[in-house]
């Protein structure tokens, strides 16, 4: 009963308001390395058809862990799905990201993915993942099919609630990021980031980073640091890998970007919590600005996490701003890999994550923000943990914000090794420094989960308190999802 008054007051609520070639790829873990670089992959993915096809992965490095996936494939959009009774035509599906990445192994190949079709059309056709290394890199993963719009119902458990139709109507891309600014007063804009940024080769390079020398700047810091002004700045980044801490805290709205595959630019640092005095310090790029948007590039933290122990994390990128876009970013780490936060408990900021591709094994996405992911891929790693569990999301979520985490037309994919239906979706992150102790929120919706989902228990006790999962007290839901681990 309490469970579906909880339900009921979410159907109400809104009535009130990651290559360089001399990049390694490596892999990192939740909230509590690059010798001997491999050669690049040599085969374009494909896209277009009714398959796009991905490249086959580089050879990796004798020393290295599995790179990172690489060059996206230059092929169309696919045909979409047959009409179907009463709906249009489904649309093709995107280019697939083959390619490889330096690294042992060589990298995990990205499929691409097709927009479903509207009503009822049927979805566009699956792209091929990249084939494996020449020394134990692991083949790209076939990439999730379009959605289509129908599904089939599947029944709320105790450990698995799910949405109905008409709740999760409450549950949408673009109520998440209708308002912002401070709990109790909050001020609706209607922010709809849907249609992305654009093509690159239509932004002005107001500053170019190049680490030759041809451009403006050598780094990205000394790029970024020269972007004053209200107005729009544009920072094109050329091909390469920049090691070193990066930063950023005005209120000049940014764009920075690559011109090519996400892989072609790298920012790279190693820091772990304990290295440098806690979590969010970690971070291998601070962004605190509003109105800032990332396009085609990488960061990672490459942190040689250890199996076990204490002081482990260690952040790709800490976002605090709010109206944040990534599109088409590659974001490596194992243990808290994307940290977007708030600049206080009662402010909410809001992030929007767009056919993007993030990789962690525990908590690797957190924090109190409100953030869409949507059409990408969540890649769990086990080369860390093994058969141990792992973590996708753990929203800290303040008790008074109806929107945390929401996930949708994304895919939950993991490495060869990762055991199955162990693997959680996620875990609220009850932070005890903040009062109220937050409660995180986050839904799942319209996506596809692989067989490493823990399918009958996929929501995990909190972080930090260990406070068990409860359906009724949590405030976690799925709704219309497929694949191996979508159901008990």
């Amino acid at each position: 009963m309490r469970n579906q008054l909880w339900l009921a007051f979410r159907s109400a609520r809104v009535a009130f308001g990651l290559g360089a070639a001399s990049l390694a790829a490596l892999t990192l873990a939740g909230c509590d390395g690059m010798d001997n670089p491999g050669t690049t992959g040599v085969t374009v993915g494909t896209g277009g058809g009714s398959s796009g096809e991905g490249g086959s992965n580089g050879g990796g490095g004798a020393t290295n862990p599995p790179g990172l996936g690489g060059a996206t494939g230059g092929g169309g959009s696919g045909q979409g799905g047959a009409t179907g009774p009463g709906g249009a035509t489904g649309q093709g599906g995107a280019t697939g990201q083959g390619g490889a990445n330096t690294g042992a192994g060589g990298g995990t190949g990205t499929g691409g993915r097709g927009a479903g079709g509207a009503t009822t059309g049927a979805g566009g056709a699956r792209a091929t993942g990249g084939a494996g290394g020449t020394t134990g890199g692991m083949g790209g993963v076939t990439g999730m099919g379009g959605a289509n719009v129908t599904c089939t119902p599947i029944a709320s458990t105790a450990t698995r609630p799910q949405l109905t139709a008409a709740q999760a109507a409450n549950d949408t891309i673009l109520k998440y990021l209708a308002q912002h600014g401070t709990l109790g007063a909050l001020t609706t804009d209607n922010w709809n980031p849907t249609a992305g940024l654009g093509s690159p080769a239509s932004f002005p390079a107001d500053l170019v980073v190049a680490a030759d020398g041809s451009g403006t700047h050598t780094t990205v810091q000394a790029a970024l640091t020269a972007a004053t002004g209200t107005a729009r700045r544009y920072i094109m980044v050329k091909p390469g890998t920049f090691r070193g801490v990066v930063s950023i805290n005005t209120a000049t709205p940014i764009t920075i970007y690559g011109t090519g595959a996400a892989t072609a630019v790298a920012i790279v640092n190693g820091l772990s919590a304990n290295d440098a005095g806690g979590t969010a310090q970690s971070a291998t790029m601070t962004v605190k600005n509003t109105d800032f948007q990332m396009m085609n590039l990488t960061v990672s933290n490459d942190f040689a996490t250890p199996a076990t122990g204490t002081n482990i994390q260690a952040v790709a990128l800490y976002t605090t701003g709010d109206k944040i876009v990534m599109q088409n970013v590659r974001l490596h780490g194992f243990q808290d890999t994307l940290y977007i936060d708030s600049p206080s408990a009662t402010t909410v900021a809001r992030v929007y994550i767009k056919n993007s591709f993030i990789e962690g094994d525990t908590d690797f996405i957190f924090g109190r923000s409100t953030t869409v992911i949507d059409g990408s891929m969540l890649n769990y790693l086990s080369s860390r943990k093994g058969t141990g569990s792992g973590v996708h999301l753990a929203p800290s979520t303040s008790v008074a914000n109806n929107f945390g985490f929401l996930v949708i037309n994304s895919t939950f994919i993991a490495d060869a090794t990762a055991p199955a239906s162990k693997i959680s979706l996620g875990r609220s992150w009850d932070q005890t420094s903040t009062t109220p102790t937050p409660n995180g929120q986050a839904v799942i919706r319209e996506s596809v989960m692989g067989g490493h989902i823990n399918r009958t228990a996929p929501w995990a006790a909190a972080a930090t308190t260990s406070r068990a999962f409860d359906a009724n007290g949590n405030r976690f839901f799925e709704y219309c999802n497929s694949g191996a681990g979508a159901s008990p």
